[in-house]
């Protein structure tokens, strides 16, 4: 069907996107998550068509860093 993607607000749940209130005006946020969101993922050394090994290992290493509490939250620009 054609309603048959993610809206954005599904995808902020998907990659665990919080919204940082950076500045004193509520118009200033900053968005960071713990995955990457599909725009930043897409062009990206890992985006090969496929869930590759290169794929497991780079999602294995950032689970356990998130399990062992060394990860941090992530802005696009630091996820580039």
């Amino acid at each position: 069907y054609w309603d048959d993607e993610l809206q954005e607000q599904d995808i902020d749940i998907v990659c665990g996107v919080y919204r940082i209130y950076s500045g004193r005006h509520e118009t200033q946020v900053s968005h960071s998550s713990w995955w990457p969101k599909p725009n930043i993922w897409k062009g990206s050394g890992l985006d090969v068509g496929y869930w590759s090994p290169t794929c497991e290992v780079w999602y294995q290493k950032r689970i356990q860093a998130i399990h062992d509490g060394t990860a941090t939250l992530r802005t696009a620009t630091q996820w580039r």
